[in-house]
């Protein structure tokens, strides 16, 4: 599910898309911004299945090596922990049809068991005696996040397919961790926590549209000293919606919107816009 902070970025990479296409009669933000919000989802579903294709294909190693012309002890009788992990097994995976065609999730599955394989991280849980369930658990949870998550492979194959994805893994991993933690079935994924996240997701977007010309004003007047054209796109864009936000959402305390839009800033404008960012916003907080 995702958290306050990265609808406001579905919405900000929905607004940014606005601005390069809204000439198209045809654009609709707000089918844009459910679209990248759904992103998320499949991605989540994407990883669900990397994660099975690897316990599958480990299973079809097994079976693989048994029939071979010459089987070594190794073989006939395989150290099947892995496979058998009794957190994996409790967690019910159910494989995820029509994310991305099966043939590349197996590749990347392929891809990724190998390098587990060769790690230490597995190596040595082969070798350890029978483990408790805590500490299977907590196996799976770290070849989930330094072996699938935060792996450069993963981050190359998703790129090919979604713009959005490198900026949604960690949320994925995090919302996996929250339904272990919660007891819930690993196979459910929702977007929103609550119905309030969906209202204020939609609201943000729609309010910011509709108030763009008055909202520019007050942003070109604060920024008097400015050249407009010298103004990064990002950075205007990331003004229009957190001013949007202040005037919109009395409920949500000024100094929360302007700290979520100036840590915004520092993954997706220039070195300075932090500044430029609070600066403007200090100053509409305090004149109105």
């Amino acid at each position: 599910m995702l958290p306050r902070r990265h609808i406001r970025v579905k919405v900000f990479q929905t607004i940014y898309s606005f601005t390069q296409k809204n000439k198209h009669l045809k654009f609709s933000a707000r089918e844009e911004l459910r679209t990248n919000l759904n992103s998320y989802k499949l991605l989540y579903k994407l990883i669900l299945n990397i994660i099975f294709g690897i316990r599958e294909l480990a299973l079809e190693e097994i079976e693989i090596n048994k029939r071979k012309f010459l089987p070594t002890k190794e073989d006939l009788k395989p150290n099947k922990k892995f496979v058998k992990n009794k957190f994996l097994k409790s967690i019910s995976f159910k494989k995820i049809d029509d994310v991305i065609e099966s043939h590349k999730v197996k590749n990347i599955s392929k891809k990724l068991y190998k390098k587990i394989k060769k790690s230490k991280l597995y190596s040595s849980y082969l070798n350890e005696p029978l483990c408790k369930f805590e500490n299977e658990k907590n196996f799976f949870l770290r070849i989930v996040k330094n072996y699938i998550i935060t792996n450069p492979i993963i981050d190359e194959f998703i790129e090919e397919h979604s713009i959005f994805w490198n900026d949604d893994i960690l949320i994925v991993y995090n919302s996996i961790i929250e339904n272990i933690n919660n007891k819930q079935s690993i196979n459910s994924v929702n977007v929103f926590r609550k119905k309030d996240d969906q209202l204020f997701a939609y609201k943000l977007l729609n309010k910011t549209i509709s108030s763009l010309n008055d909202v520019n004003k007050q942003i070109y007047s604060i920024a008097e000293n400015w050249d407009k054209d010298r103004i990064a796109l990002t950075d205007l864009i990331l003004l229009q919606i957190a001013i949007t936000e202040i005037q919109n959402f009395p409920e949500i305390p000024n100094k929360v919107t302007m700290d979520e839009y100036i840590e915004i800033s520092k993954y997706y404008s220039t070195p300075k816009s932090k500044d430029f960012i609070n600066g403007i916003l200090d100053k509409f907080v305090k004149t109105n």
